[in-house]
């Protein structure tokens, strides 16, 4: 449960940092990428290690 937490949080950093790039109109090219992909890596992980602690 802990771990989950700790990816729920590293997500919404990953979020915040997306949220800067935007706002400094540098959110282009290959750094949208990475943010975008990192960030459905991350939803992802945490969806996968959520599902079996509901269960």
């Amino acid at each position: 449960m802990f771990l989950a937490f700790l990816l729920g949080l590293m997500f919404l950093a990953w979020c915040l940092n997306i949220y800067r790039h935007i706002r400094a109109g540098g959110w282009k090219g290959f750094v949208a990428a990475v943010d975008v992909i990192g960030a459905l890596l991350l939803a992802g992980m945490t969806v996968a290690l959520a599902l079996p602690l509901l269960r």
